[in-house]
């Protein structure tokens, strides 16, 4: 059997300004409203990666590159 574990999409690392969201599959910051989202707290970094991911598993179209 496959293994059925998934990775999101999203996930956070410390920045030189706090904590940047980035895309997994290209090392790029997340862009919301084509902003970047870096420079954040990390509490405010893990919550938009988390909203991210949820968006991302239900397949919401807006999310696609």
């Amino acid at each position: 059997m496959p293994d059925e574990r998934q990775v999101d999409r999203y996930q956070v690392r410390a920045d030189s300004k706090g904590w940047t969201v980035y895309e997994v599959w290209s090392g790029e910051p997340a862009l919301i409203a084509s902003k970047p989202q870096v420079g954040l707290s990390e509490d405010d970094a893990r919550h938009t990666a988390s909203m991210l991911n949820q968006r991302a598993r239900r397949g919401d179209s807006s999310m696609r590159s």
